[in-house]
């Protein structure tokens, strides 16, 4: 295969080449982990949840070494690489501490019979991640796997390959031999992993499309799946509420990363009343954004990630525009420092009408759309208008009326007047076209381990 030319998206430059992974380098790779695993099971939870403290201390004091790679590589800029990394960080320490908690159960069954179960890692893992958040995807997934027991093999983009690379090597340190690897290569190469006989376990975050492929490749096999897929989130803002805070809240998702954020708002359902002074605020503030290269400390936002990327949002956007929307914003920043990458402004799309795609399609850029409406009912029928249902969010001064707004509309992760961070602690994941499977939270290491129960006569055990 011909190698894996990996480009920097603020100018193209190549940041480096990668030889591409096969059948038979697969195949080594998930025997050496399947192999590992034996040791890695016997050091016990106590050591495992040892050796996780471990990689998140190596990992943290490689922080400014590990934010420029990111950002060169993604595109990002350093206060965001950062704050990928921290997330990537986290799952670490939450699972050094879960490892630990990980039991069977012992049943006295009544008659002379006792039942016991036994609980292990499923088996090794292929995680495959999309190129928007390298780092946290990879570690969100590895982790909670490691406190298991489980091998770990990662696909990473072939557009962000690098900074897993490092970070793999940053763990591999404290690991037996072949527990981790990262196999290099487009979706081809993703297939054969996923088809593998030795793999149990496939996590995957990416679009609902290649979702879809995954799962079907993986039951052949009966794998255990997990899928983490795209959205077109609702926003919902009714009349009476905080419109200064939901308007910073939109402002940190919808806009974080370029836009490039699966579970970010793509909707902002609006109540007439207070349409135009949240259209007003959100205005001033896009028009404060400043697109540039990821490294420049001036810049706020960097480029899209791929040329690619950058057609798709246009067409999207001149779809919706052609159709009666009114764009604010948007197009291409103008300036030396900008034309070589794949850079666009921040934009606003108003009152696209039914039928538009960015009413229904997933928007993987910095342009919001928005849609007044009379009343709740509207509302919920405008967020219940698309096949997903990763997130949502609803504001409003009652308490009482946002929560039942939010029952309403089926997401996996709702904010009800809060700012859309995603939290450690708590399960996250998609319904509907958004995928099946949890992450983070202790739902997330029960997604890699195994029960097995034994029954037998009491007075023998």
């Amino acid at each position: 295969m011909a190698p894996l030319s990996i480009q920097a998206p603020d100018d193209g430059t190549v940041l480096g080449q990668l030889p591409t992974d096969d059948a038979a380098s697969i195949d080594a790779k998930v025997k050496a982990a399947a192999r590992a695993m034996a040791g890695w099971v016997d050091a016990g939870p106590m050591r495992r949840a040892e050796v996780l403290l471990q990689i998140a201390a190596d990992t943290k004091a490689a922080l400014p070494e590990l934010a420029e790679k990111l950002s060169k590589e993604q595109g990002k800029t350093r206060k965001e690489a950062l704050m990928e990394l921290d997330r990537y960080i986290g799952p670490f320490i939450q699972y050094a501490g879960l490892a630990t908690a990980v039991g069977g159960r012992h049943h006295q069954l009544g008659g002379g019979v006792a039942g016991h179960v036994e609980r292990g890692p499923v088996g090794v893992t292929a995680a495959i991640v999309p190129w928007n958040f390298p780092a946290s995807l990879f570690g969100s997934k590895l982790a909670p796997a490691l406190a298991a027991g489980c091998g770990f093999l990662i696909k990473p983009a072939e557009t962000t390959p690098l900074i897993t690379l490092r970070l793999a090597e940053i763990a591999q340190v404290h690991l037996p031999e072949g527990l981790l690897d990262v196999v290099i290569g487009g979706p081809d190469v993703g297939e054969l992993l996923v088809e593998h006989p030795g793999v149990a376990r496939v996590a995957f975050t990416g679009s609902t499309a290649v979702g879809r492929r995954i799962a079907a490749r993986a039951g052949q096999g009966l794998k255990r799946v997990s899928l983490e897929l795209g959205g077109c989130d609702p926003f919902v803002l009714l009349a009476g509420a905080d419109t200064g805070a939901a308007a910073r809240a939109l402002m940190g998702t919808r806009f974080y990363n370029a836009g490039q954020v699966c579970v970010a708002p793509k909707r902002l359902i609006v109540q007439d009343a207070v349409a135009d002074e949240m259209i007003d605020l959100l205005t001033t503030r896009i028009n404060r954004v400043v697109p540039g290269p990821s490294l420049a400390p001036e810049s706020t936002m960097g480029p899209l990630h791929t040329e690619r990327g950058r057609a798709v949002l246009e067409e999207q956007i001149a779809d919706a525009v052609d159709a009666g929307a009114e764009l604010v914003g948007g197009g291409r920043p103008d300036g030396e420092r900008t034309g070589r990458g794949w850079f666009v402004r921040p934009a606003l799309l108003l009152d696209p009408p039914q039928g538009a795609r960015v009413r229904t399609e997933e928007t993987f850029g910095p342009v919001l759309s928005v849609v007044r409406v009379r009343d709740e009912d509207e509302a919920i029928a405008v967020a219940n208008e698309t096949p997903y249902g990763l997130g949502a969010s609803v504001w409003s001064a009652d308490r009482q009326r946002a929560w039942d707004v939010a029952r309403r509309i089926p997401a996996g992760y709702t904010w009800i007047n809060a700012l859309g961070r995603v939290y450690d602690e708590l399960p996250f994941g998609g319904v509907r076209a958004s995928g099946m499977g949890r992450e983070h939270g202790v739902e997330a290491l029960e997604s890699y381990l195994e029960d097995r129960t034994f029954i037998y006569p009491a007075a023998s055990h």
